[in-house]
């Protein structure tokens, strides 16, 4: 049986590709980073907590055939970050309707417009390969994301409830 697995993209400075279970720790130390942990309800995420996240990002590909990237410098080789599109199956009200897109960048890698180059490529996978509209969501207090998210045509729909909290949901209609 041939698993599938991302399909490896690059940008001018980025590639992304599948992850591996070598990057557990780059994943890690990404999430202990204390502007992850904000996001991520001010709770720095435990080894297994993490171990599932990186599972998760690799069967998506192979259950759904669509998933999350492991971002790294093209330069350095160094592991900057998480880009991709996930069905998580939140408990959130209401559901989310179609793929999920998410992403996190490590600290030293903000402000150098990585976030911006990195969603273009997967956007750009994204209009290839899906046939629905996309999703994300995004906590109130996520300016960066939010200003993100809008650049490439995520529009503000709704506040919904998730695990008590109320976040931003946005849609990306299909191009």
């Amino acid at each position: 049986m041939v698993l599938q697995q991302a399909p490896q993209l690059e940008t001018e400075r980025l590639v992304l590709k599948h992850f591996t279970l070598d990057d557990f720790s780059e994943l890690k130390a990404c999430w202990a980073d204390p502007e992850m942990i904000k996001i991520n309800r001010g709770e720095l995420p435990t080894s297994e907590v993490i171990w599932a996240r990186l599972l998760r990002y690799i069967g998506h590909w192979q259950a759904l055939g669509y998933g999350y990237w492991a971002v790294f410098e093209k330069a350095t080789h160094r592991y900057i970050g998480a880009f991709g599109f996930q069905d998580a199956h939140r408990d959130c009200t209401p559901a989310l309707p179609w793929p999920e897109a998410g992403w996190t960048l490590t600290a030293d890698a903000r402000g150098k417009g990585y976030a911006k180059e990195a969603l273009g490529a997967i956007l750009s996978w994204a209009d290839k390969n899906f046939t629905s509209p996309l999703c994300c969501i995004i906590a109130e207090d996520n300016q960066r994301s939010y200003y993100l998210a809008e650049q490439f045509n995520f529009h503000f729909q709704d506040y919904i409830s998730l695990r008590g909290k109320q976040v931003r949901l946005l849609i990306r209609p299909r191009v």
